[in-house]
This record gives structure tokens, C-alpha cells and sequence, in this order.
């Protein structure tokens, strides 16, 4: 099993971060995957934690 680093949540958009597009290529989601949890601080320096979705079964557009 390889272990895939998470993207770094704060360089994601919103849309990325509540669900709605790719975390990793940043298409909108029809199909997708788990890829894991993240915490991170938002710009008011709240700890938010957020799940990561990817594209199913593999992002079909180039990751940005």
C-alpha cells in the first residue's frame, strides 16, 4: 500500500476545502474518493478541519 502525501490545505481553494472540487487537480466532483482529514488554521487562526476529495477512480485533467 503507498501512502500519499495530503495536499497542503492552505494552498486549496474553497471549493477544494468544503467538498466541491478535486483537492488534487481541482475539477468539480461527480465521482469521488477519500483521500484524508486535514487541520488547519483559517485566516482568522481557528483550527478548521476538513476531509480531502479526489476524482474517481483518477483525475482525468492534469493536476495544477
Amino acid at each position: 500500500m503507498t501512502t500519499r502525501t495530503l495536499p497542503d490545505p492552505t494552498t486549496l481553494s474553497n471549493l477544494q476545502l468544503s467538498e466541491q472540487s478535486c483537492a488534487l487537480c481541482g475539477a468539480r466532483l461527480y465521482r469521488d474518493r477519500l483521500l484524508g482529514k486535514v487541520t488547519y488554521r483559517d485566516h482568522y487562526g481557528r483550527k478548521v478541519k476538513a476531509e480531502l476529495w479526489a476524482c474517481a477512480p483518477e483525475c482525468e485533467v492534469p493536476r495544477r
